[in-house]
């Protein structure tokens, strides 16, 4: 990701918001020369003594699950997990400097890493019942769906259908595109506009401190 220095994070607080925070990530790996596989997927975000390490599972009809399924030491299979933020639109007219051209400011985090299949079935299972608890959390108070309410049988079967993962992450940008390039009082002027305009996906330049465009 190309990433110019006034917009690079260091921040892993922030990528581990922005990653938990936007969990329906896109899954990226390569698929021999010149080709690629892609596949859009709601990813679990942990940490583990220290490491990072991403789950998640695919279709095993999706062909990025006999990349995943053929990553071993012997031959690796790399990945990149990218996961978007808040984005929005920048309109030169919220500027105080004329003669600007627009933009777009988002937050993005590239994880990479090295696939690893997860063969277990538990294992599997508790990737499956983590993903669900995870989000049925986000739905209270409604009491949450557990795989305990599947009739007995029902998730040994499907799980001959999907092929789950794990990718440790040995790299990991951070984009913040937030018009800190930008001087104060323009940087105000886009804070202010996206503020008013109420938008869910606006939130990001909330986060960026108008008076010197750092990163609160």
């Amino acid at each position: 990701m190309y990433v110019p220095p006034h917009f690079r994070s260091d921040d892993r607080a922030v990528a581990l918001e922005l990653m938990r925070s936007h969990p329906f990530a896109v899954l990226v790996a390569a698929n021999g020369p010149g080709e690629v596989e892609i596949s859009h997927l709601p990813i679990l975000v942990a940490e583990d003594c220290g490491s990072l390490v991403l789950r998640g599972h695919v279709a095993k009809a999706n062909p990025m699950a006999r990349l995943i399924e053929g990553s071993c030491e012997a031959a690796p299979v790399r990945a990149t997990v990218v996961f978007s933020g808040p984005q929005a639109y920048v309109s030169p007219d919220w500027y105080e400097t004329e003669n600007q051209v627009p933009t777009w400011n988002y937050l993005a985090v590239h994880a990479g890493g090295i696939l690893a299949p997860v063969a277990d079935g538990p294992a599997v299972d508790a990737v499956l019942a983590d993903l669900s608890a995870a989000h049925e959390a986000e739905l209270a108070p409604k009491r949450p769906w557990t795989m305990a309410k599947m009739v007995p049988g029902t998730v040994e079967r499907m799980r001959k259908g999907i092929t789950a993962f794990t990718l440790a992450v040995d790299r990991l940008e951070t984009k913040a595109k937030l018009s800190q390039n930008k001087r104060a009082p323009d940087l105000g002027g886009v804070v202010a506009a996206l503020d008013a305009l109420g938008r869910p996906d606006a939130d990001g330049n909330r986060g960026v401190d108008a008076a010197d465009g750092t990163l609160n």
